[in-house]
């Protein structure tokens, strides 16, 4: 069986959703409540897609957070979760027919320390792992217990020095620039895949998709805008990951293009 360890906090989401596919000035919205968010999107697909899944997660003391989990173990998810005493995270999100934009966070559940009691053994048998934790020292620790799983980074990526340990990074454009540190996408590109990363895939706000692997690199239109919300994205994540089961990275990417 397929298997995937997944490490994310939920979030308590407020919602402005506009049927326009621009923010506009004193636009109408319909207003809505969310509780799980983009980690609860990503384990729910996996789920669906009969991949045993794992989730590392931080959760509130309140009634939010243990509906989350209990949600997930009731599907099959194996949930570890560390309880802080504090409520679940909150977002305030606009949400357009084309993006998804989140105006503030209250994150009250803190990242993950090198001194958090995880049960890696439980994981260290999972074929990938997503992380978008940038904590170095608890990064450190992840790969060393768990050397075997193929880390994948959402959202972010490690410092330098970690890289070798990491088989591929996913962000999209916005991101990109937030971590670029000057480089331009080629030569991040470049530099991280000659480093040992096996891909690099940025999903551009226009629709198009970059890539950059250790044998080839390209930029060609996306069958959708995966960049443009978390739904989109967390779901390119998945088919890419099972065309990997099969296919190397160069092959499983171009069948975006079909």
């Amino acid at each position: 069986m397929k298997s995937i360890v997944i490490f994310g906090t939920f979030a308590q989401r407020q919602i402005f959703t506009t049927p326009h596919s621009t923010l506009l000035p004193y636009q109408s919205a319909i207003v809505s409540d969310e509780i799980g968010g983009s980690t609860s999107v990503l384990v729910n697909l996996f789920l669906e897609r009969h991949w045993q899944t794992h989730l590392m997660t931080k959760l509130g003391n309140d009634f939010p957070s243990l509906t989350c989990q209990n949600e997930l173990e009731e599907k099959g998810c194996f949930v570890y979760a560390k309880q802080m005493d504090v409520p679940l995270t909150s977002e305030t999100v606009i949400r357009t027919n084309e993006h998804e934009y989140v105006l503030s966070v209250n994150d009250s559940l803190s990242t993950f320390k090198e001194d958090d009691d995880l049960p890696f053994a439980a994981i260290a048998h999972c074929d990938y792992g997503i992380l978008s934790e940038r904590n170095e020292k608890f990064l450190e620790v992840v790969f060393r217990r768990a050397p075997k799983v193929r880390w994948i980074f959402n959202h972010t990526f490690p410092n330098a020095n970690l890289l070798r340990s990491v088989h591929g990074v996913l962000l999209n454009e916005s991101e990109f620039y937030v971590l670029n540190k000057g480089y331009t996408l080629e030569l991040m590109g470049l530099m991280i895949t000659n480093i040992g990363v096996r891909w690099l895939i940025v999903l551009l706000d226009n629709g198009d998709i970059m890539y950059y692997t250790g044998k080839a690199d390209n930029t060609f239109p996306g069958r959708d805008n995966y960049g443009a919300n978390e739904e989109k994205r967390c779901e390119f994540l998945l088919l890419l990951l099972e065309k990997l089961q099969e296919k190397e990275i160069e092959e499983a990417i171009l069948d975006f293009m079909k």
